[in-house]
């Protein structure tokens, strides 16, 4: 299995060359979906952030009708990316570890909503943590901007 990851991001990372004959890896632009990059940005990073700010930065306590729609957008967004017929991978092994972090976003997702349900902050804080750091190692695997981020 690692082989098969170390494989994956040599292809997609677009590492070229042979590093033992001293040459220099050439990094290739990452595949991007216009479609994925769509879903990510309205359905996925922006009410992740609608949770995140409801959640840990709630003064007065988390108000539980506020964060019920940004964590139905999510769960559907990352449905959708599920589906998607264009992940941004050049490889077989690639797209296995692109739906690997999708099907971990989904739990995820889900954990956070059924903590909701229970109102059960400490759950909700753990699932939000564990999707932020989800969404950080897959863009890091993958290698892709966030068009948004403050450095873009």
């Amino acid at each position: 299995m690692l082989r098969a990851i170390a494989l994956a991001f040599a292809v997609t990372a677009g590492c070229g060359g042979d590093l033992a004959q001293g040459t220099t890896p050439v990094m290739a632009k990452p595949l991007h979906s216009p479609e994925l990059n769509q879903i990510m940005k309205e359905e996925v990073n922006q009410p992740y952030s609608a949770l995140v700010f409801g959640v840990f930065h709630s003064e007065n306590g988390i108000d539980y009708a506020a964060i019920a729609n940004p964590s139905e957008i999510l769960r559907s967004g990352i449905a959708k990316a599920r589906n998607i017929a264009d992940p941004p991978a050049a490889t077989n092994e690639a797209r296995s570890v692109f739906f690997t972090y999708l099907d971990s976003l989904g739990r995820d997702a889900e954990r956070f909503h059924n903590a909701v349900a229970a109102r059960d902050r400490p759950g909700m804080e753990a699932a939000l943590l564990r999707l932020g750091k989800t969404c950080n190692n897959c863009h890091h695997f993958f290698r892709l901007e966030i068009e948004d981020s403050p450095d873009h």
